[in-house]
């Protein structure tokens, strides 16, 4: 015997069982395992069993494909005395082989904890995200400055504030995944904005360091592609949830396209401070850290800068007005 089923956030909702032999699989009325879905087609894939005993699972000509953790594929055999996961489209399927074994014997305790333990990994990662934001917050050299009174009060807010609006953020998350025919479950969203926060710490931590160690061209340098590298990798990773099968090409190709994004707003920004005659000034502010501040920059040199940019952009303004008194004389 095979078994068919459909699986809906990794959970079975139905199943049907085949003699050994063929099974169409589609959404057509001929098909044996008949799946409602605009992703598959109407003869989508077919299970049967060769004359080895090897049962199989091939793609019957279908649009979306067949896949399975390794990618798109023409046809897969299930592993011995096991079963395979694949994907028509956006749907997910189990195809396992029945055998006559006798009945496994479990206790009631055990059939239950299943629950219990898919309920604390993600109170877990939950509380993942949340250790994340905190340890963003101490990091943060200017929060243990001694003019903060406030710190700790401040502090508790914004763990709160992060405890509500994780999980808001995490079915938003699956919301928008679900418009795009992917599946995720609760922990597959937490588990993904706990991966994406501690990274934000990593960053963080080395973008601080940086700061001290580093003088403050090379440092703005560094910030600046830290920080963009970090919006790239995030949209790009959160973009990659609940996807079935490999994910370096798709998230190669977010993570392209957010760069190109975020430089063309970046050239822009630039434009349109150049044009308004925005000085560009180079600085950076950072509370000693046992009595170290890293290399620093003599303030005469800082302010000639200054004056330089706004002497450039006066004199961009005045040619700008020169050319408007010769278009309008």
């Amino acid at each position: 015997m095979i078994a068919i089923r459909l699986l809906v956030d990794g959970a079975v909702v139905r199943e049907g069982a085949f003699a050994e032999g063929s099974a169409l699989i589609g959404r057509g009325p001929e098909s044996d395992f008949l799946v409602i879905d605009p992703s598959v087609s109407r003869r989508h894939a077919r299970v049967r069993t060769d004359e080895a005993g090897t049962v199989w699972i091939e793609d019957a000509g279908s649009r979306n494909g067949l896949r399975t953790a390794s990618g798109r594929v023409e046809r897969a055999a299930l592993p011995a005395g096991g079963a395979l996961r694949c994907w028509l489209g956006a749907v997910e399927l189990e195809v396992a082989a029945a055998t006559a074994d006798a009945t496994l014997e479990i206790a009631a305790p055990a059939a239950s904890a299943h629950g219990v333990v898919r309920a604390l990994k993600v109170l877990a990662l939950w509380a993942a995200g949340i250790a994340a934001w905190a340890g963003l917050i101490l990091i943060d050299s200017s929060f243990w400055s001694p003019w903060d009174q406030d710190r700790w009060a401040k502090f508790s807010w914004v763990v709160l504030g992060v405890s509500v609006f994780q999980p808001i953020v995490a079915f938003v998350l699956i919301g928008l995944l679900r418009i795009v025919g992917r599946r995720a479950r609760v922990g597959d969203a937490l588990r993904a904005l706990a991966v994406v926060s501690w990274g934000w710490v990593l960053l963080t931590l080395l973008d601080g360091a940086a700061s001290y160690a580093l003088s403050v061209p090379a440092h703005g340098m560094l910030e600046a592609l830290l920080r963009n590298g970090g919006v790239v990798v995030t949209i790009a990773y959160l973009a990659s949830v609940g996807r079935a099968g490999p994910s370096r090409r798709f998230f190669a190709v977010w993570a392209a396209a957010i760069a190109l994004l975020l430089a063309a707003f970046g050239a822009a920004g630039r434009l349109a401070a150049r044009q308004a005659g925005v000085p560009q000034l180079d600085y950076d502010v950072s509370v000693p850290l046992a009595g170290v501040t890293g290399p620093a920059t003599g303030l005469d040199r800082y302010l000639d800068g200054v004056r330089a940019d706004f002497a450039a952009a006066e004199q961009r303004a005045e040619e700008d007005r020169q050319s408007a008194r010769a278009a309008h004389p």
